[in-house]
């Protein structure tokens, strides 16, 4: 979770931008998105997408599609810093949907159910996993939301921006080519 993926560096990209503040609506739906789906794969979801092979092709090219549209929007959107960019982040039930087509967090959540099994109800289990993640996910995601705040200060030349987009760009594009190679 700590490791660049689609999540940490939009909130990174977000703090640079638009600061803490308005980057919490972002921050909660990521949190809570990764609760839900923590929970939804205590269930057995990973026996569904077993049972039904045709949905791992389908859940892959939506997320390198959507991953692949945000990098190219890094890459394409000038955004110098001074106000002029009509960019926002993402609000809340967009974070929180985001989640759904984040391949690194079904990954995580699938492996963490069937790895580690919980006796106890399905309440039980659902809320033990949603807790889990969504904690882990607020501390995590809050590091790198604060530390893009804090590196703004320092990408306030049009050149340094471009090329700190530039590699965001290519950190997203990367996380498309693993999901693709797997």
């Amino acid at each position: 979770m700590f490791t660049p993926g689609p999540n940490i560096i939009l909130l990174t990209i977000s703090g640079v931008k638009f600061g803490v503040k308005d980057t919490y609506p972002h921050l909660f739906g990521v949190v809570i998105g990764t609760g839900f789906l923590a929970a939804l794969s205590s269930l057995g979801v990973d026996t569904i997408i077993l049972k039904a092979p045709i949905l791992e092709p389908i859940l892959k090219v939506i997320s390198i599609s959507w991953i692949t549209y945000l990098a190219l929007q890094l890459l394409i959107k000038d955004y110098s810093g001074n106000g002029e960019s009509k960019s926002r982040p993402f609000k809340f039930f967009e974070a929180v949907l985001f989640q759904l087509i984040n391949p690194k967090l079904w990954a995580l959540t699938l492996s963490a159910a069937a790895g580690f099994r919980l006796e106890g109800s399905i309440f039980f289990k659902m809320s033990y996993y949603f807790i889990l993640f969504a904690s882990v996910n607020l501390m995590v995601g809050s590091f790198w939301l604060v530390f893009g705040s804090y590196v703004s200060k320092y990408l306030k030349k049009q050149i340094i921006w471009r090329c700190f987009m530039y590699l965001m760009a290519i950190f997203l594009m990367f996380t498309g080519y693993l999901i693709l190679i797997q």
